[in-house]
């Protein structure tokens, strides 16, 4: 892999590099770059090429979270998906309160994300082919907004480092999202192609049920008694 440092717009020189050799990747000055926030995301990821921001002050971390925290568009940024599930970690008292201005002045945004991936637990059974996990999912207040707000928390279900998010659970924040659940809303993928990956532990259990190397009926009453005894609610 090369790393080739520049600011957004990228120029034409730096884009051929890439189309040139796919190996190259781009570690982008966010401070100097011409465009900012929404754009400088919106810009990413039209772009889509492989990226990562550098982020040289705590001011400009919060200006690109908080507009990351809201785009409607996916963008791929290892920096943002990790500042992300940190604060989702504090804010659900798993990691030290570092940033708690931040997250209080932006609670809404913040809460519509937890309620998203707490959300996740119900779509891992609703994934199983098999009606008793329907029917158990099925038991949630079903939501059908198609509204994109905050997509990309299907970006950090990639990370092993995330699901440490998932020992704390507010079981009233869990629901069916329908059209998330159901269609390609991102980027054209459906959820589980996101969900589906070797760093996610629920995936792979339901992968064993799927599989027959787990009993579907133990897992259903391990997870209710799981989902009674995980009811906290978040900062």
């Amino acid at each position: 892999m090369r790393i080739i440092d520049t600011i957004v717009p990228i120029s034409i020189d730096n884009l051929k590099e890439y189309f040139s050799d796919k190996e190259v990747t781009f570690n982008i000055d966010y401070t100097n770059s011409e465009i900012k926030g929404t754009k400088f995301l919106t810009y990413l990821s039209n772009l889509d090429v492989p990226c990562d921001v550098s982020l040289t002050s705590k001011e400009d971390a919060y200006e690109l979270i908080k507009e990351y925290l809201k785009i409607h568009v996916i963008v791929n940024i290892p920096a943002l998906e990790l500042a992300t599930i940190n604060l989702l970690l504090q804010a659900k008292g798993l990691a030290e309160l570092n940033d708690k201005e931040f997250l209080l002045e932006n609670k809404d945004i913040i809460t519509e994300w937890i309620k998203k991936l707490d959300s996740m637990t119900v779509y891992n059974m609703y994934t199983v082919n098999d009606e008793s996990f329907k029917q158990f999912a099925e038991q949630f207040p079903q939501n059908d907004t198609d509204d994109t707000t905050g997509i990309n928390f299907v970006s950090l279900l990639k990370w092993k480092e995330f699901y440490q998010y998932y020992n704390v659970l507010n079981k009233d924040n869990c629901q069916v999202y329908k059209k998330y659940f159901d269609e390609p809303m991102f980027k054209g993928q459906p959820l589980y192609a996101f969900w589906a990956n070797e760093n996610n532990p629920m995936f792979i259990l339901t992968y064993g049920i799927a599989e027959g190397m787990v009993d579907p009926d133990k897992y259903i009453k391990a997870k209710k008694e799981d989902v009674e005894k995980l009811n906290v609610t978040p900062v």
